[in-house]
């Protein structure tokens, strides 16, 4: 019923803001009328438009004219980069996480699962994309197949991936970027289930967030690790981090502190689905 109106809007304002020279287009799949209807608008801008429909069905964004269609958050910002400094969309280095980068997790006997718990929806959903490439279907609040969807407020089960900044999180709380609580809570709630293997953090940066989300994390990924030693297992921490330096909190700070507390991290949002996908799989994976 809101039809893109906003993003309508905002298309038009870097149509005519001469500082401009790439435009990125990141959304979870719109309806295809509303689709059809920004594609529209973005066909006639008069720059190159980078499109990241997530989860929509294959070819709904055709390769054309100034439309650069990508399938990742990764794939948007090197083809975006790539359209800036040479007029071609850069692939980056593929998304994959091979053999030898795995480390030795040592997991017991029954750790086999996937749980993901994010701050934001599109990372959540890009995740759930990234695993089902790969062959791993999980449950989800936010499910890219409805046959797969968690009830409210309920725990993981099999592989996982949660978006706590949702309807059901935030009501009556602030939102999980700010206030960590609710996901510190699932974070020691994940450690005590004997099937969990990977837990799969997003931090991110910027105004308006936790000053320090990482070291608000920290004590509760210590706690969960102790936790599952306690009871003869060990849990894998996967994460990635999505700020500059330029932030307030520091992306460097951020992720050193995540790195002594043990997180495997990698670059983006899409690297770190993978790595998580590949450290229960223990076998090379790309997408």
């Amino acid at each position: 019923e809101v039809g893109g109106i906003t993003m309508q809007q905002g298309l038009a304002l870097l149509a005519g803001d001469p500082d401009t020279q790439v435009v990125a287009i990141v959304s979870k799949a719109p309806a295809k009328a509303v689709a059809a209807r920004v594609l529209e608008v973005a066909r006639k801008l008069g720059k190159p438009v980078v499109v990241l429909f997530l989860g929509a069905d294959a070819g709904a964004v055709e390769r054309s004219g100034n439309i650069f269609p990508v399938t990742t958050l990764e794939d948007a910002a090197h083809a975006s980069v790539g359209l800036l400094r040479s007029g071609q969309p850069s692939a980056g280095a593929a998304t994959t996480a091979p053999r030898e980068a795995l480390p030795d997790t040592g997991f017991a006997d029954g750790q086999r699962y996937l749980r993901g718990l994010y701050s934001g929806g599109t990372f959540c959903t890009e995740a759930l994309l990234i695993w089902r490439a790969a062959g791993i279907e999980a449950w989800s609040n936010v499910p890219v197949d409805k046959a797969l969807q968690l009830g409210e407020l309920a725990p993981s089960r099999e592989h996982s991936a949660v978006d706590l900044g949702a309807d059901e999180f935030t009501l009556g709380r602030p939102h999980p970027m700010i206030d960590p609580a609710m996901r510190v809570k699932r974070i020691l709630a994940e450690a005590r289930d004997p099937a969990a293997a990977v837990i799969l953090l997003d931090v991110v940066l910027g105004y308006g967030v936790n000053a320090d989300p990482a070291g608000a994390l920290v004590p509760a990924i210590r706690e969960a690790q102790a936790l599952a030693a306690k009871a003869g297992r060990r849990l894998a921490f996967v994460g990635f981090v999505c700020g500059t330096d330029r932030d307030p909190q520091g992306f460097t700070e951020q992720r050193a502190r995540l790195r002594d507390a043990g997180v495997s991290l990698a670059r983006s949002s899409s690297a770190a689905a993978l790595l998580a996908a590949a450290l229960v799989e223990r076998r090379p994976l790309k997408v």
